[in-house]
């Protein structure tokens, strides 16, 4: 027991070592610096100005952060480099737009009308000389050429293998057509042109079949119309298309063209493929009257004819698109979508478009990126520019048609520009605040009012704002959507230590014998200068707890928020401090606050105006809480409102989506929330990135790696794998010439490479192709090149939670990382973005609130110089932590980037709300209640300044229809209103019960017991108060001396105008 005990007194003597002497550093040194700052006002404004405006200058590389991905995503992780290696190696050609049109039943005429006239006028559009057509995806149109098979001829240096004369056909003819009339020339190896006869006699044979009933043969047609596996993918690497071009390989009309890729190949074959005629790829409503793969005077007249019943037979039963002959499950692009009882579509309340557009690659290498966040060349930037133009012009909408538009340049430009988002409100707030602090600041008279010093109060902040914005810049922080909010927090934390210098000011000049007005100073910023040092530094350490995080859009989050708050916290004791003594030097010269050059030569101090009724009112509720049955009341209401807080944090989510970063009045963020509305289905895709390796040794690797995926245990995950190898296998099975097995065969390089080529040529294989990256462009007939990257298709099932879609990502990774092929393969997704976020967000936020507690707790500790202390001090942040997490739960909101940003902060202004009331109760001498009365009077009413201001300044948030604004605002109102009660209510309570004990207060009162104590709290309250501010002054002038290097208007010195305040009256004395 002794040694414990030696042991806790060693401990404490050296906290009180820790104590003393960093409390007693700052003191000194804020008594030094408050003495120079009122000596010097006119230097310290100036040097200070100078200051900001200098570090003001780092804004000139102040930029915007637009890509979402290298906001969240961290710069060293295995995600980030995978999506960086892409975009470095392989970047993304494809931009996908989309316009989702609602209406109370969309299948109607009125509707159809208006999504064609808007395609039309699509088609229009140019931009200098290039039109719609340069800029979208070319996909061919499943029919033979305008010129027949005439147009198929293929040969080197011009030449033909065949005899053409003769062919001419004018009309088109569909692929397998010609593959059944052309039975003369199924022989490949028999060279065809050796034996122009059999030609000449196929050619009469299709000339016959041509004479068919055109009625007939088009219906007929139809019938054997290829599904959305054909060569869409021929012409652009169409990655982000192949889940729509994959469809099941059941009709008959597949085998045929099929059989035509291998009889015919590559000649004739491929003749046809490269004169395929081409149109624009999209997924369009309209295309069910089209016109034989464009939109003509034809289809005009079908859709001028539509009426609601037809339009009706079409979707239900006619799905074949008519602009690229293929058949199509145009139900996916209906939203909100009616059922008879018959299962028939009988309405819908919304229908997509989509289209998609191209890049240039090329020139976004030599020329750079048009816009920041994106890889975009010039033209295809100002093209999308102009599409979003037209898109959004609806003034000639029919009555009840809405459209929605999401260009993908809209998404990162919703992004910037946010800078001064809500500016609005953020100068309304100001305003608010100003109001306020000129209240808590002013007397009701017109000398003693200070008007000035609140705009001196609210500039201060807003100097610090440039300068840490400056500094932050200078030093290449990014900026983005979610520091829109800094402004508003910096002005709520701001305003808190204008309030404890202007409050201990006047605390001293109640209580003290009058000195000189520097001297005074010294003393106020002894004290205030500490106390504001404490919150201070509570707030710079929990940010910067807060910026070791791996998400780069929350570190740069909080340097900003470091930075800047301590930048305001130097001005606020420098350029504050100095406008304050020349504001109280007016007062002594009895100058109006608003006119200073106006005196009032009779002007006397009012006793109303010189009361303070929040002290009083306070002074009253300390005597309350000093009730035995008013402190069981408040740590009734603080146990009830912890066990909310702990239901309510352990039923927290996790959940972050990018479009809740969009401004809401935006175009893009009303499309995202007409998609979740009218589109709640379908799950994520995502591909399977495999970079080059020797495909035939490793094909069994493709096998283990897909079984895996298709398992019984990944049914809750995996919607469906699409890979291209069990094709490619058919394929060559089906017609290979040797007995020898598909493994043996591939063995064989060349006749690898060349049947890779055939494959991904061929009707089926064609989908696939856009999921190669060769080392040269494929060329049909020629054997492939190196495959430099593979991706296999894959989607998940829908989740509704990121307890699933989390577990669901990690099972994906997983099974990719074992398939032991010889070389990297990783998954990769769009929506993976936000799941790694998640993922993240919740280590991240357990593990730097941790950190944060634990520093904040030693920093206390040595501020405070007392274990109990600073052990009180964590207890009510950890209350007011745990009670901000659970009703965040019962306020609907979830975890994410921006609640996590507000909830580690949090630790450090919790701190402001109790280490004042802390620090008052270990630095006045009595007994616990005398000392409980004594915070609540002098120092608990700028606390509720502060804690109110800072609710003032962000109230103007609750009418935001920001999803970042207004979580802020809900955080931010839960820690003010927790933090105050914590520190306002609950603490004094737990200190006149089990606070630390002043030993000497004890001890006199063991040896005396005053009378009347427990009868008259106020007198006992008198007699204690203000007692160290009291020591402190007794060695003060009896008269004011003449103030040093102060210019006062009309040469009169302060010592002439500032009357002594003593015991008694005395005269005035001159100068």
């Amino acid at each position: 027991m002794e040694k414990k005990s030696q042991y806790k007194t060693q401990l404490q003597k050296f906290v009180r070592v820790c104590q003393y002497g960093v409390i007693g550093s700052l003191e000194k040194f804020f008594s030094w610096y408050g003495c120079l700052v009122a000596t010097h006002p006119i230097a310290a404004i100036l040097v200070c100005i100078s200051v900001t405006i200098a570090g003001g200058l780092g804004l000139l590389r102040f930029y915007e952060e637009g890509d979402a991905a290298s906001m969240v995503i961290p710069r060293h992780s295995v995600f980030r480099k995978n999506i960086d290696w892409l975009d470095e190696n392989f970047p993304r050609e494809i931009r996908v737009h989309s316009v989702v049109y609602t209406a109370d039943n969309v299948l109607t005429p009125g509707v159809i009308q208006t999504i064609y006239n808007q395609r039309k006028k699509l088609e229009e559009l140019t931009n200098g000389e290039k039109t719609f057509q340069d800029f979208c995806i070319q996909v061919p149109v499943l029919k033979l050429p305008a010129g027949g098979l005439t147009a198929c001829k293929r040969g080197k240096a011009g030449e033909t293998t065949i005899s053409w004369d003769g062919w001419e056909e004018d009309d088109w003819v569909p692929f397998w057509e010609a593959g059944q009339n052309n039975t003369k020339i199924n022989q490949k190896d028999a060279k065809v042109n050796k034996n122009d006869t059999n030609v000449n006699e196929n050619e009469t044979k299709i000339e016959q079949n041509e004479t068919k009933d055109d009625h007939t043969e088009t219906q007929e047609r139809k019938k054997r119309e290829v599904d959305e596996e054909r060569s869409e993918g021929i012409f652009a690497p169409l990655l982000k298309l192949s889940e729509f071009l994959l469809s099941d390989p059941a009709d008959i009309n597949i085998e045929m063209l099929e059989g035509f890729s291998d009889q015919f190949y590559p000649d004739l074959y491929c003749g046809c493929v490269e004169a395929t005629e081409t149109t624009c790829f999209e997924q369009n409503i309209i295309e069910l009257w089209g016109d034989q793969g464009s939109y003509n005077e034809v289809s005009d007249r079908k859709i001028a004819s539509l009426t609601e019943a037809t339009i009706l037979d079409t979707i239900n039963n006619k799905n074949i698109s008519q602009i690229f002959m293929k058949d199509f499950n145009f139900k996916e692009l209906l939203g909100d979508v009616k059922y008879n009882y018959k299962g028939e579509i009988i309405g819908a309340g919304a229908v997509e478009m989509k289209f998609f557009t191209t890049v240039n690659v090329t020139d976004v290498k030599i020329h750079g990126t048009a816009t920041r966040g994106e890889k975009i060349d010039m033209e295809s930037y100002q093209f999308e520019g102009l599409m979003v133009s037209l898109l959004q012009e609806r003034s000639w909408f029919p009555p009840g048609v809405s459209s929605f538009v999401n260009i993908q340049r809209q998404f990162f430009d919703s992004f910037v520009g946010q800078t001064f988002k809500d500016a609005d409100k953020l100068v309304g707030g100001y305003i608010l605040v100003f109001i306020y602090v000129n209240l808590m600041l002013s007397k009701l008279n017109c000398v003693e009012q200070r008007f000035c010093l609140s705009v001196v109060g609210i500039l201060s902040v807003a100097m610090g704002m440039i300068l840490g914005y400056g500094i932050c810049s200078m030093f290449g922080l990014s900026y983005s959507a979610a520091h829109t909010v800094i402004p508003f927090l910096l002005l709520g934390i701001g305003i808190d230590n204008i309030f404890v210098i202007t409050q201990t000011f006047n605390t001293i000049e109640s209580s003290s014998t009058p000195a000189t007005l520097a001297v005074r100073f010294g003393q106020t910023m002894k004290h205030a200068g500490v106390a504001v040092s404490v919150t201070t530094f509570t707030d710079v350490i929990a940010f910067f707890v807060g910026a070791n995080t791996l998400l780069p859009g929350l570190q740069s989050f909080c340097v900003y928020a470091a930075v800047a708050i301590f930048c305001i916290y130097a001005l606020q004791v420098t350029h504050f401090v100095a406008w304050f003594s020349l504001d109280q030097r007016r007062q002594s010269a009895k100058r109006d606050g608003c006119i200073c050059c106006f005196t009032h030569k009779k002007f006397e101090s009012s006793e109303f105006s010189n009361r303070s009724f929040l002290n009083k009112v306070f002074s009253y509720i300390g005597v309350l809480l000093t009730k035995r049955l008013v402190q069981c009341v408040v740590m009734l209401m603080t146990a009830v409102f912890l066990v909310f807080g702990m239901w309510g944090t352990l039923s927290l989510t996790q959940e972050y989506l990018p479009e809740w970063l969009l401004p809401p009045e935006s175009e893009v963020a009303k499309w995202f929330e007409m998609k979740n509305t009218h589109y709640p289905f379908g799950g994520e895709p995502g591909f399977i990135m495999i970079k080059q390796i020797d495909i035939a040794k490793e094909f069994d690797k493709f096998d283990e790696m897909v079984e895996k995926l298709r398992s019984p245990e990944q049914r809750w995950n995996i919607n469906k794998v699409q890979p291209w190898h069990p094709g490619f296998r058919d394929y060559v099975n089906k017609f290979k010439n040797t007995n020898d097995s598909f493994e043996v065969l591939i063995r064989n390089e060349t006749y690898f490479r060349d049947k890779l080529t055939q494959f991904l040529f061929s009707p089926k294989g064609a989908i696939f192709q856009p999921n190669f990256f060769f080392s040269e462009p494929i060329k049909c007939g020629e054997p492939a090149p190196d495959v430099l990257l593979q991706a296999i298709p894959y989607s998940h099932k829908r989740f509704n939670s990121s307890t699933v879609w989390i577990p669901a990502m990690r099972e994906v990774q997983r099974i990719v990382e074992e398939t032991p092929f010889s070389n990297y393969s990783f998954p990769i997704a769009l929506t993976y973005i936000n799941w790694e976020t998640d993922a993240i967000v919740g280590v991240e936020l357990l593990r730097n609130v941790g950190i944060a507690l634990i520093c904040i707790f030693f920093t206390t500790l040595i501020t405070l110089g007392s274990w109990r202390g600073s052990i009180f001090v964590m207890m009510c942040v950890l209350f007011t932590c745990i009670d901000v997490a659970g009703f965040m739960h019962w306020w609907g909101l979830t975890i994410e980037i921006t609640s996590m940003n507000i909830l580690i902060i949090s630790v450090g202004l919790c701190v402001d709300f109790c280490a004042h009331i802390m620090h008052g109760f270990l630095t006045v001498q009595g007994s616990r209640e005398a000392r409980v009365l004594h915070i609540m009077e002098n120092i608990a009413p700028a606390v509720l300044n502060g804690g109110f201001s800072s609710i003032l300044a962000l109230s103007l948030l609750v009418t935001s229809r920001s999803h970042i604004f207004t979580s802020f605002f809900k955080i931010f109102f839960m820690i003010c209103v927790f933090g105050l009660f914590h520190g306002l209510v609950m603490l004094p309570v737990v200190l006149c019960v089990l606070g630390p004990t002043d030993e000497a207060s004890e001890k006199s009162k063991k040896e005396t017991k005053p009378k009347e104590e427990n009868h008259f709290p106020t007198k006992r309250l008198s007699r204690d108060i203000s007692e160290k501010y009291l020591q402190e002054n007794m060695n003060n002038q009896e008269t004011e001396m003449k103030e040093l290097d102060v210019i006062v208007p009309n040469g009169v010195t302060e010592s002439l105008l500032h009357p002594n305040i003593q015991e008694g009256s005395q005269e005035v004395v001159g100068s």
